[in-house]
């Protein structure tokens, strides 16, 4: 296991190797568990509950996640899942790490993982509709 920060007093993240993953998944259960691989491939097979993080919806992630909760996140080959654990980790999470060489390093490493508890793996909610008002201005 690596433990990496981008910048000095950055509250850091750590990189896990495919070989680490089953014992950091094991000591985290509810850790919110996000792939940053597009829709198709994330359908066609990804970590046990698994939620889909993107450009479009990172900062839902960020701003109503609680910073205690650890996050682990993966993407293709472990560069864009770099960017976003340095990104929560910037934003206060205590606990975050990311998949060195992402899912092609896990799916050719022949390891296994427990499933994830069914009240674990549920999607957030969706953002509100309604716009947030406008601030009001001294007059």
């Amino acid at each position: 296991m690596t433990t990496t920060a981008s910048k000095p007093n950055a509250p850091g993240f750590t990189r896990l190797r495919a070989a680490d993953l089953p014992a950091w998944w094991a000591a985290h259960p509810g850790a919110l568990v996000l792939d940053a691989r597009d829709a198709t491939h994330h359908a066609r097979g990804a970590l046990p509950g698994s939620l889909r993080l993107d450009g479009r919806n990172h900062e839902r992630w960020l701003m109503r996640e609680a910073k205690s909760r650890p996050v682990f996140i993966y993407c293709y080959h472990g560069n864009a899942s770099q960017t976003y654990a340095e990104m929560f980790a910037d934003f206060g999470f205590a606990q975050v790490a990311d998949l060195v060489g992402g899912w092609e390093a896990w799916a050719h490493s022949g390891l296994s993982l427990p499933p994830v508890p069914v009240d674990v793996a549920q999607p957030m909610p969706p953002a509100p509709s309604t716009p947030c008002p406008s601030p009001s201005r001294p007059g």
